[in-house]
C-alpha cells in the first residue's frame, strides 16, 4: 500500500482541501495538519499542534519521517456545523437520528464522515463505545438514500452494503442501528446457529444492508444464497476480532469475491499483523484516523477500572460480595476466560444472586433467551466469557467484573 495518509483526532477542527476526482464536501472534520499537498498526517494522538514529537507509521511498517515544512495554519470550526441537521445528510436520516436523541457527532464520527463521504477506503482505530457504528453508517445511508432516489428499489436487488462481525451479538447490534437510523432501507442480519432458510429467504425478496459473522456469510455464498457482485460499501467491524475467534481465513475468501470498485472501512481498536496485512491488500491508499494512539488508557470516558488482589481459591467466596456492595442491585457482567469458569461461576453466584451464563456452546435461542432476561431485569448479573459477550450494549450497566487476570489487556478494556 502506497502513500497511505494518516489522521490523529483533536478537539479542533479544519477545513480540509477536496481531493482531485472527489467532490468539494465543505464540511468541517476532525483533523491535526494540513500539509500543503494536501496530505494528512498523523501525529501523537491527543498532544496538541507543535508538530511532529515522532515519526507517524503505516500500515505497512514503513515510516512517514518528521516534516521540516510549515503547516498550514488551523481554521477553527463552528460548533454548530456539528449538527447532524446542518451537514447535508438526508432529511428523514436527520429525523430518525433526532428522535433517537442523536444531535451531535461524536468525535469518531465527525472524523470518518467527510472522507468517507469523499470516498476514501479508511482505517479507523477508536475506543468502544464511542459510536463507531454510526462513524460508517452515517456516510454509507446517505449513499443508498441517493440510491434510493435513482429508483433502484426493486425485489430480489443485490446487497450494496456488507458488513463483517467477529460475534453474533455484535452483528445484531450493528443491524439494529442501521434499522433504527434508516427504517426504510432493507437490512439483513445473517449468523449461526439459526435457519438456513428464514436468511434465505430475506435475501431472496432483495437486502439493502446485510451485516454477518463470516462463518454463515461463507455458506451462503457457497449454497448461492448471498450474492456480492454489486457490493460498493464494506465496513469490516473489529477487525482484530476477526482474528482472535479465528475468521482470519474466511473473511479473506469473503473479500477476494467483492467487487474491485468499492468503498472499503476497517475498524480495529489494534493493528495486530494481520489487519495490517489485510489492510495492504484489500483497501486502497487508505486514510488512517487514530483516536487511540500511543496511549496506554483504552477505556471509553466515564468508566473506572479496579485492580482487586485475591486468591484462586477465595476469587468466587468474594464475588458474591463485590456485586452487592459495587453494583447496589444494578446490572452486572462478569467476564470469564472459559466457558467452564462461565458455568462454575454462575452456578456459585445462583445461592444469593440470579445469574446465567453465556458462552459458545449454548445454542442461539437459549442465548437470545438469556440476553432478553437479563435486558428486561429477570436476574441482574451476566456470566459470560469474552468472545461470547464482545458487542453486547447495555445502557444500565452499574459493574463490569473481570473474573481472574486476563492476558490480553485489550480485552479487559474493549
Amino acid at each position: 500500500m502506497q502513500n497511505q495518509s494518516a489522521i490523529d483526532v483533536k478537539s479542533f477542527f479544519v477545513r480540509r482541501p477536496p481531493q482531485v476526482g472527489c467532490r468539494c464536501v465543505q464540511f468541517f472534520v476532525a483533523s491535526a495538519v494540513v500539509t500543503p499537498n494536501s496530505s494528512v498526517l498523523s501525529e501523537e494522538a491527543f498532544k496538541g499542534l507543535g508538530g511532529f514529537g515522532r515519526s507517524a507509521s503505516d500500515v505497512s511498517g514503513s515510516e512517514y519521517e518528521e516534516s521540516e515544512e510549515e503547516f498550514g495554519e488551523i481554521e477553527a470550526g463552528n460548533a454548530d456545523e456539528l449538527d447532524v441537521s446542518k451537514l447535508g445528510l438526508p432529511q428523514r436520516l436527520v429525523a430518525t437520528l433526532e428522535k433517537r436523541g442523536i444531535t451531535q457527532l461524536f468525535p469518531i464520527q465527525r472524523a470518518v464522515l467527510v472522507p468517507a463521504l469523499e470516498g476514501r477506503d479508511i482505517i479507523a482505530r477508536a475506543k468502544t463505545g464511542t459510536g463507531k457504528t454510526l462513524a460508517f453508517g452515517i456516510p454509507i445511508i446517505k449513499g443508498l438514500d441517493a440510491e434510493q432516489e435513482k429508483g433502484s428499489l426493486r425485489r430480489g436487488r443485490l446487497p450494496k452494503v456488507l458488513v463483517l462481525a467477529p460475534t453474533r451479538e455484535l452483528a445484531k447490534q450493528v443491524e439494529k442501528e442501521f434499522k433504527e437510523s434508516a427504517p426504510y432501507l432493507n437490512t439483513v442480519c445473517i449468523y449461526g446457529g439459526v435457519s438456513y432458510v428464514t436468511q434465505e429467504s430475506a435475501l431472496s425478496r432483495g437486502v439493502d444492508v446485510v451485516v454477518g459473522t463470516p462463518g454463515r456469510i461463507i455458506d451462503l455464498i457457497n449454497n448461492n444464497s448471498l450474492k456480492l457482485g454489486e457490493v460498493q460499501y464494506l465496513v469490516l467491524d473489529e477487525a482484530d476480532q476477526m482474528l482472535a475467534v479465528g475468521f482470519e481465513e474466511d473473511v479473506e475468501v469473503i473479500l477476494e469475491k467483492l467487487p474491485s470498485e468499492r468503498q472499503s472501512m476497517l475498524f480495529s481498536a489494534t493493528m495486530p499483523g494481520w489487519v495490517k496485512k489485510l489492510a495492504r491488500k484489500f483497501l486502497n491508499n487508505p486514510l488512517t484516523i487514530d483516536l487511540v494512539g500511543d496511549q496506554e488508557e483504552k477505556l471509553a470516558e466515564g468508566i473506572k477500572l479496579y485492580a482487586i488482589p485475591t486468591t484462586a481459591t477465595s476469587k468466587r467466596t468474594i464475588l458474591g460480595d463485590l456485586v452487592t456492595v459495587y453494583a447496589k442491585g444494578g446490572k452486572t457482567i462478569v467476564f470469564t476466560q472459559t466457558k467452564r469458569d462461565a458455568d462454575e461461576v454462575s452456578l456459585a453466584l445462583t445461592n444469593s444472586i440470579a445469574s446465567e451464563a453465556l458462552h459458545g456452546d449454548i445454542s442461539q435461542h437459549q442465548r437470545e433467551r438469556t440476553l432478553n432476561g437479563f435486558r428486561q431485569g429477570k436476574f441482574t448479573v451476566l456470566v459470560a466469557t469474552d468472545v461470547a459477550a464482545r458487542g453486547l450494549i447495555f445502557r444500565m450497566l452499574t459493574l463490569h467484573k473481570l473474573h481472574g487476570l486476563f492476558t490480553k489487556r485489550e480485552n479487559v478494556v474493549t
